[in-house]
């Protein structure tokens, strides 16, 4: 794959000394991967006072590189009542939140790429993304250059291996996008706005501008998301003055609940603690009655205990426990490109069928979960692996 090259490269072009590349490699904070002909590596750590997710990109053909650094982390809101007005300067945009995962898309030696938060090329989603929108993304990197810009997003739809909620503007598949990047910093919502319109591309929602302490206006907009199901809000200073926020509704708290324990070894831990504190804090801010504060106890109790117990009931059948998603590729090829990612990436899939749908490959895929190992465990011994 040329990694040596690609790290000499990096280091060069980073100001970085090639043996703390190599160190960076050998202790996993790096990772050299390769996508159709193009080597990158992958930061799974802050490097060099670089973030976490950041990626280099190098074709060997054309000696052609490029680095995209890693999406900063947004801060989480506890309390809108107390946050927003301390935190924003004057006035505040509300974007929607959509329930996907975040993207950041170029065009490199000729291909489209879509990096993962990870800052990992995603062979489906660059695939899947070039058919979709790549007439529009590739018409905007025509004029606004990959080597000052390049696009964050959101990719939401059922037909994705990643985060499946269905969304009735994109069922499938689609990119809605949050930020423009300009040299490494967020430009700013207005002009963010006009270019993407100039250009038909796709953006997340924008519910209004606030003042900062136009608390009761913001609230309005989260309870018309939470009505709808939707997930929740990004909160940004219009010209990125402070950094963004974000606040979810207990719709998406609850729901990603439900999902999670249906996987409890594995997913039940990282969700539960920080969607019950979410739940904490917004039944306080609310000021529930005892009957509402009830209501949404059971609420949250049911979305923890009932699948995690119907996933004890299935594996107490006989049955394995997985995930299971249905993917549209161009061809053959282009699928088991995706199975061989995934596998690099210690992710074990199973192809259950494959069929065609207009002219494309459809397959129903599987993602196996180790929860269900445990507990045939627990169910064979009757002992807890937990104390």
């Amino acid at each position: 794959m040329g990694s040596e090259n690609v790290l000499d490269v990096m280091a060069e072009r980073l100001g970085v000394s090639p043996e703390d590349t190599r160190s960076g490699v050998r202790r996993r904070v790096l990772r050299v991967m390769e996508y159709r002909g193009i080597v990158y590596v992958s930061f799974r750590k802050d490097f060099q006072g670089y973030r976490e997710g950041s990626i280099f990109l190098y074709d060997p053909a054309s000696k052609e590189s490029l680095f995209i650094p890693g999406y900063p982390s947004i801060r989480r809101v506890a309390l809108l009542s107390v946050a927003v007005p301390k935190w924003f300067i004057d006035r505040v945009v509300v974007e929607e939140k959509l329930d996907g995962y975040n993207v950041r898309v170029t065009v490199f030696s000729g291909r489209l790429l879509a990096i993962t938060r990870g800052g990992l090329v995603c062979p489906y989603t660059s695939s899947r993304l070039d058919r979709v929108l790549g007439k529009t993304l590739r018409g905007f990197f025509e004029e606004y250059n990959p080597s000052d810009y390049f696009l964050a997003g959101e990719v939401i739809g059922l037909e994705n291996p990643y985060t499946r909620y269905f969304y009735p503007e994109a069922p499938r598949f689609g990119y809605f996008v949050f930020d423009v990047f300009y040299r490494g910093s967020p430009m700013p919502v207005g002009e963010r706005d006009k270019l993407l319109e100039e250009h038909g591309v796709p953006r997340v929602p924008v519910l209004g501008v606030f003042d900062k302490n136009d608390v009761e206006g913001i609230r309005e907009a989260v309870l018309g998301l939470e009505a709808k199901g939707r997930e929740g809000v990004v909160l940004k200073d219009p010209y990125y003055r402070v950094a963004p926020l974000k606040y979810t509704t207990s719709a998406a708290n609850i729901g990603d609940l439900e999902l999670g324990m249906r996987f409890f070894f594995e997913e039940g831990r990282s969700f539960l603690f920080s969607r019950i504190l979410r739940e904490i804090f917004k039944a306080y801010e609310e000021g529930l009655d005892e009957k509402a504060l009830r209501d949404k106890a059971e609420r949250l109790g049911y979305a923890i205990l009932a699948p995690a117990v119907e996933t004890v009931r299935a594996v107490s059948k006989g049955s394995s426990v997985y995930e299971e998603f249905q993917l549209e590729f161009a061809d053959r090829g282009e699928m088991e490109e995706f199975i061989d990612y995934m596998d690099s990436l210690g992710v074990d899939l199973v192809v259950v069928k494959v069929f065609e749908r207009e002219g494309r490959l459809v397959a129903v895929i599987r993602k196996m979960k180790d929860t269900w190992m445990t507990v045939r465990h627990i169910l064979e011994t009757g002992l807890s692996p937990l104390d």
